[in-house]
């Protein structure tokens, strides 16, 4: 259960550096994006339970990492679809 609450806050951190790493890149608000990054790293996190499972007392690195890059793959994918959309919207607007 704790490692789920890890898995949260490294998402949440992920998050905030996203949004500070890419601040003029707004496809969504900074509650959003940390929020986003934490669902990815959660998933990202309960997907590697199946590398190495959860035992109660124990938490292995790579659940880490790959929370890690589960909340990377979350955000990017969100931006892209949300740049999609401007580009979509634009487009249409020309017409």
């Amino acid at each position: 259960m704790w490692n789920l609450l890890v898995f949260a806050v490294i998402g949440l951190f992920i998050g905030g550096a996203a949004r500070l790493l890419y601040p003029e890149r707004r496809f969504t608000h900074v509650a959003g994006t940390m929020l986003i990054g934490m669902v990815g790293a959660m998933f990202g996190g309960m997907f590697s339970w199946i590398l190495w499972p959860d035992v109660e007392g124990e938490f292995h690195t790579g659940n880490l990492a790959i929370s890690v890059v589960g909340a990377m793959i979350a955000i990017a994918g969100w931006a892209g679809v949300a740049y999609q959309r401007r580009l979509r919207g634009r487009a249409t607007s020309r017409q």
